[in-house]
């Protein structure tokens, strides 16, 4: 919260025209399915039309080879951010299959048989066979249809200059303090974020299927919490109960990169009883720890580096540092084209400055209890705002801490230079409508959207395309260039992958 002394600060960083100056790298990742006219997942494989999986560098798959991952560049720019990725959704529309479309929700339509999913599928090589392995993990260890789940990551860092003016001093240790700073006090808004972000409080029945849960029955296909924010983010969405003990704190580098490395290594006996093969003497997990990889870490915000040839996640954070967080927390919205609009990116950007620059104590045992209890009340509840939280250390209902949060957040906005446009994010934002109801069922509802979408983007012919088709090719290319490896040799490469973590 913004006290007298965070408005020092804040006057102290103007006078330093840290808001006028600052440069913020944006990017955005969006997973959504292809599905056929009757919105069921496609059986096709992923379309050569779109590139390499493997090697195209803004479209590749997720979980599920009809799982689509579209990755933008950084930019600095949310207009020219939001127009790449719109161009990538027109690209797409153009190359799947014509009796194809583009699924518009975060949670899966109908699915018959979770057993006919097909597995995302890479490449007959070392690394296609971990990316596919890792994916049969998930699968043995959550099944195929939790992990039908899709979302948007948004990817956040702020240039040095900018940094420096905030920490006082150009070093890594200084930068990496800040971001985890500012992961801490995210991790603490995090329910805001679901209240504002949330767009999926229904689910198709086949969704919960043979799994326990707690919703109610909408109709004869579709089950729902009329109160509930963002299905997706609890326990019977995109969540993992072995991760929950983990503890993950954020409060310095070195905690973070020993709990991921003792995740990865430490075997977790639910995962080791399923063993590293199958029936078959094939993998079907890289490791039996609670994760097989740092990928399968789940959270609302990650710490991140770009990669480096030759090193994991792991080794490029523990050697460089961090220089990006992830913001994983985020439903489609499915009233959106790309799934989110400009303004609440701009918002984003707020909240994130909001954590960066407010003062972010060490989280301790009993406010990550907190913070884990507010999330869960926000996820199941967050649409009714008589729902109490804690805030601070007082218990407020929904409505009284989000007044407080947007207090806040304009006073800040006031800091800024285009101080206008994160005031109307604001306004845009707390007058935003979350996703009623279907008129018909979640499903049928999904095949409309679908359907009004895909044609939208497919109306849009002016191919202005030339860089991502570049990139399509020449995925195709440095595909070619990747040695096919024998079954001995991909074995081993999975065996021995996690061995010198």
């Amino acid at each position: 919260m913004i006290n007298e002394l965070s408005e020092k600060k804040l006057h102290e960083l103007k006078n330093k025209n840290f808001f006028d100056e600052i440069n913020i790298n944006r990017g955005i990742e969006k997973e959504f399915f292809r599905v056929d006219q009757n919105g069921h997942i496609s059986k096709r494989p992923h379309p050569k039309e779109l590139g390499s999986a493997l090697t195209n560098k803004y479209i590749t798959t997720d979980f599920a080879e009809a799982q689509l991952e579209l990755v933008t560049p950084v930019f600095k720019n949310i207009d020219d951010l939001h127009n790449f990725l719109h161009k990538l959704h027109e690209f797409v529309a153009h190359n799947i299959h014509k009796d194809e479309m583009l699924w518009p929700f975060s949670m899966p339509p109908h699915i018959k048989d979770e057993s006919e999913i097909n597995l995302g599928y890479y490449h007959q090589s070392n690394i296609g066979l971990l990316k596919h392995v890792y994916r049969r993990g998930l699968k043995v260890r959550y099944g195929s249809t939790m992990q039908c789940v899709s979302g948007m990551h948004y990817n956040f860092s702020v240039d040095e200059l900018s940094l420096n003016k905030l920490v006082g001093g150009a070093s890594q240790d200084n930068y990496n303090k800040a971001y985890l700073g500012l992961i801490r006090n995210f991790k603490r808004l995090f329910w805001f974020i679901l209240c504002e972000f949330g767009q999926t409080n229904i689910v198709d029945k086949s969704f919960i299927k043979n799994r326990a849960h707690n919703l109610n029955k909408l109709n004869e296909k579709d089950f729902f919490l009329k109160n509930a924010t963002s299905l997706r983010m609890s326990e019977i969405g995109y969540v993992s109960e072995a991760q929950k003990n983990l503890n993950v704190k954020y409060n310095s580098i070195e905690e973070f990169l020993l709990k991921i490395r003792d995740a990865i290594k430490i075997p977790y006996t639910e995962f080791k009883q399923k063993g590293l093969l199958d029936e078959n003497d094939n993998y079907h997990q890289i490791s039996d720890g609670v994760i097989q990889i740092e990928n399968e870490y789940y959270d609302s915000i990650r710490p991140k580096r770009a990669s480096e040839i030759g090193l994991r996640p792991y080794e490029q954070i523990k050697k460089f540092g961090i220089e990006y967080l992830e913001v994983r927390g985020i439903d489609i919205d499915s009233n959106e084209v790309t799934g989110i609009s400009k303004n609440h990116i701009m918002f984003l950007d707020l909240i994130l400055i909001y954590c960066l620059v407010s003062e972010s104590p060490k989280i301790t045992d009993e406010e990550k209890l907190r913070i884990d209890k507010n999330d869960l009340e926000a996820v199941y509840a967050g649409r009714d705002e008589n729902t109490i939280l804690t805030f601070g250390s007082e218990q407020k209902t929904i409505r009284d801490a989000k007044r407080y949060i947007y207090r806040d957040l304009l006073t800040l906005a006031e800091y800024f230079k285009d101080n206008k446009k994160f005031i109307d994010s604001i306004s845009y934002v707390k007058k935003y409508s979350k996703a009623d109801l279907p008129q018909t069922s979640f499903h049928e509802d999904g095949i409309k959207k679908a359907k009004k979408v895909t044609k939208f983007l497919r109306e849009h012919e002016n191919n202005k395309f030339d860089n991502i088709k570049y990139e399509t090719e020449m995925s195709l290319s440095r595909l070619k260039n990747i040695n096919e490896n024998t079954s001995e040799e991909m074995n081993n490469f999975v065996k021995n992958y996690n061995e010198g973590i």
